[in-house]
């Protein structure tokens, strides 16, 4: 784990991640983990922001969740 330029949690990640077939789901996590949050939340519409990050929501997981966005997104041809 110590060639990974990654906190250790994220690098077991990756690490295990191929014992269950979905490295790249993990990736796809790690790397939206790694970046500055992606909801953006401005003052004076947090309401409609909350009601937006609703229809990403995965009960689940904030993990699933993030990989529900990267999906969303890369289903919508990366707009």
């Amino acid at each position: 784990m110590v060639e990974f330029p990654l906190d250790p949690p994220l690098s077991k990640m990756i690490i295990e991640s191929e014992k269950y077939n979905c490295s790249a789901e993990i990736l796809t996590i790690v790397s939206m983990l790694s970046v500055p949050n992606v909801f953006y939340r401005p003052k004076q519409r947090e309401t409609e922001a909350d009601s937006m990050r609703e229809k990403f929501f995965v009960p689940e997981s904030d993990h699933l969740t993030l990989l529900n966005v990267f999906n969303q997104w890369k289903n919508s041809g990366y707009r």
